[in-house]
């Protein structure tokens, strides 16, 4: 009965997106622990057996539901820069470093407001993800190719390099150090000091980031 019902209401793929999207909801209550197959297909309601036949492995499941998560926090990410209060200055090198200021702040807010769907796409992918700058992996592996979060940093970096900011053989450890700063300031904040006030962690996060673009920049933040 629920293979019947499965054809009657999914086609042309659209059942593979409805467990990714089910996957999506799991994942933002409970992070990448609660996306399983038979979870994700009794929300969509089909059979465990309809799902496989998408997601042979719970891997696969994971890869693709983490994937989403990071192109829905990029997303995120994108509105928030859009709606940033920082003044744009004449002054390249000024803008440069506030919009490399401002990515790492709608990182750690997205990890705040989304902890489950932070995780999710952070570090619920088995299979790892692609450190930013390094070399492309195969896009049709990609179930959502909408921009993903390290797409921001490599656009901030770039601004910083035109701007004379930083050198482009740096760019490697520019990379570790941008990604390691606000990862693991999230988590931090997420886990181990979850007891901050707004004003404490906005402090934490400005502070972090000023030391960051004072290392990248030669001490001028």
């Amino acid at each position: 009965m629920a293979e019947k019902r499965t054809r009657s209401t999914y086609h042309h793929g659209d059942l593979r997106a409805a467990l990714i999207a089910a996957g999506i909801t799991l994942a933002r209550d409970g992070g990448p622990d609660a996306v399983v197959l038979r979870e994700v297909a009794r929300a969509v309601g089909v059979a465990p057996n309809s799902a496989y036949g998408h997601f042979a492995t719970l891997t696969a499941l994971k890869k693709a539901v983490a994937q989403t998560a990071r192109a829905d926090m990029a997303e995120a990410m994108s509105l928030r820069l859009a709606a940033r209060t920082t003044t744009d200055s004449t002054d390249p090198q000024d803008a440069a470093r506030a919009y490399l200021r401002d990515v790492g702040r709608a990182y750690v807010h997205f990890a705040l407001t989304e902890p489950g769907l932070f995780r999710t796409a952070m570090g619920g992918d088995p299979t790892g993800i692609r450190v930013p700058g390094g070399p492309d992996r195969n896009r049709a592996d990609d179930d959502d190719p909408r921009p993903k979060p390290k797409a921001m940093l490599e656009k901030a970096l770039t601004g910083l390099i035109d701007a004379g900011c930083l050198r482009p053989a740096d760019v490697g450890r520019a990379v570790m150090a941008s990604w390691a700063t606000v990862h693991g300031l999230s988590i931090m904040l997420l886990d181990l000091l979850p007891q901050l006030t707004d004003g404490a962690r906005d402090a934490a996060i400005d502070g972090a980031l000023d030391v960051l673009l004072a290392g990248l920049t030669g001490g001028r933040a």
